[in-house]
């Protein structure tokens, strides 16, 4: 078989086959499509493919033949990471009352926390997942950081699919899952950073603390006006046009270009890149990238990330992290949401609701997992175990029982006046 037909070969299974299992197994509307996506990936990997046809699994994903795969990974995970930032609207810090804030800081401290002491208490159980270079405090911010994730473009696409977009407890949730997605995205650049200036031949830390803000301070001062200026003038009827959408693509690669020489992700470039975008620019630009982006391109990525998984069911470790990282996933994500709500004069419906809802991980949780496991923070099989902790945390969004909650908290009102959301 030529390369181009072993590539077009893995094309159509990675973007074909989740949509039919989807349409024929009668899992629509139970489960999202992601979650459908990253089993496919994974199932294609080494372990299950891989064991039931290793020759095939050799003809079609050895070495040679990955290499395609891998680039359009990174082109869907630098796109998805400038849609990210795009639906981070920095207007949510300003429009959302004290009560939802409050929310949102408990939804990624309890679990995060949770998923700190979880993270000790692996290297406690089996030290042999610490890699050489990393520090126990370092590890265990990892764990902590992927238990608190929630990924805001799925749960607004689940929002979508259960009719609650509109009502009020889809602007709670979208409006905490944005500020989670922020404080998650700083911590990750604060964990990367300090790694980066530990490693060797790494710029520094103070240097990296440095470098940091003055990036920052550029994008929000220089380049988003500029950005807004350059994309305006080549915009006609309110759509952005090949030119601006070129524009667009230059200025995401370019901060991408910047974070990665720093020492962290080029996906934190791309991501800060769709948060410093002027508003008015945000809903076309996601008009006409993330359909495309999430249903063509991200499978590829799954696919890349599956192929980079080896799950031992035997494994007694690879068992007990993905319980108790699951365990405190659910628990610290719907427990700290619906608790700090109720204290904030929501009722208990719409409290466990929001809780529900705010377990979404889905592709976030792959990307930030796979950031770390290129950083060497984490071992291939806590990479493992926690691709399968996002994958049943996100499922259980779409469960009967947590789609029920989700309803009945979108038909309830607020025990008493809470601040504006919307």
């Amino acid at each position: 078989m030529t390369p181009a037909l072993i590539f077009l070969v893995q094309a159509f299974v990675v973007v074909a086959l989740p949509v039919a299992l989807l349409r024929f197994s009668r899992l629509k509307g139970v489960v999202p499509l992601v979650v459908i996506q990253i089993v496919v990936g994974v199932a294609l990997g080494p372990s299950l493919f891989g064991r039931l046809a290793p020759e095939y699994y050799q003809l079609f994903f050895n070495q040679a033949a990955l290499a395609p795969l891998a680039g359009i990974g990174s082109v869907a995970v630098l796109v998805f990471g400038l849609i990210t930032g795009l639906h981070l609207d920095p207007e949510t810090f300003r429009r959302n009352g004290r009560a939802t804030s409050i929310v949102a800081a408990a939804s990624v401290a309890v679990p995060a926390a949770l998923g700190c002491v979880v993270g000790y208490w692996i290297l406690a159980r089996h030290p042999e997942e610490l890699a050489p270079g990393i520090r126990p405090v370092e590890f265990a911010a990892a764990v902590g950081i992927c238990t608190g994730v929630t990924a805001l473009p799925v749960l607004g696409a689940m929002l979508r699919e259960m009719d609650l977009l509109g009502r009020r407890i889809g602007h709670l949730a979208l409006g905490i899952a944005g500020i989670n997605d922020a404080v998650l995205w700083i911590l990750l650049g604060v964990l990367l950073t300090a790694v980066a200036g530990q490693a060797a031949g790494g710029i520094g830390v103070i240097l990296s603390l440095v470098l940091l803000p003055v990036y920052l301070l550029i994008m929000a001062r220089v380049v988003r006006p500029l950005l807004g200026w350059l994309v305006t003038c080549r915009m006609q009827n309110g759509e952005v046009q090949e030119r601006a959408l070129a524009v667009v693509g230059a200025v995401t690669i370019a901060s991408a270009l910047a974070t990665e020489a720093m020492g962290l992700h080029y996906i934190l470039g791309a991501f800060v890149a769709g948060v410093v975008t002027p508003e008015k620019l945000r809903k076309p630009l996601l008009d006409r990238l993330q359909v495309m982006t999430v249903a063509l391109l991200m499978p590829f990525f799954f696919m890349s990330t599956g192929l980079r998984m080896l799950i031992d069911p035997a494994s007694t470790a690879f068992l007990e992290i993905f319980v108790a990282a699951t365990a405190v996933a659910v628990i610290g994500k719907i427990g700290g949401s619906a608790i700090t709500a109720r204290i904030t004069g929501e009722v208990w419906p719409t409290a466990l609701g929001l809780g529900a809802l705010l377990q979404t991980k889905g592709l976030m949780e792959v990307i930030v997992l796979t950031i770390l496991l290129d950083a060497g923070i984490i071992s291939a099989n806590v990479f493992a175990a926690l691709i399968l902790m996002a994958v049943v945390s996100t499922a259980r969004c779409r469960s009967r029982g947590c789609s029920s909650l989700a309803r009945a908290g979108a038909a309830r009102p607020a025990r008493r006046a809470v601040p504006p959301d919307s």
